[in-house]
């Protein structure tokens, strides 16, 4: 079991009770039974996010500067 990481880099994010909301919902669904902090939420969907715009998985993900898609 890996033990929980240390806290190198502290974050402040200011967000919509709208938007929280929706992020809460998100997490509910991927996490059903987890109790889950608020910064927990926001970390772990950020981390999967993260992961799949670097893999190019994501349906948000844009192109990089160097895709062959934006060379002419």
């Amino acid at each position: 079991m890996q033990s929980p990481g240390k806290r190198t880099v502290q974050v402040n994010v200011k967000m919509s009770a709208e938007d929280f909301s929706i992020l809460q919902q998100a997490a509910s669904t991927l996490w059903p039974d987890a109790i889950v902090s608020n910064s927990g939420i926001i970390l772990g969907l950020a981390k999967i996010a993260a992961k799949d715009i670097l893999k190019g998985t994501s349906a948000n993900a844009r192109p990089t500067r160097h895709s062959s898609k934006n060379r002419r």
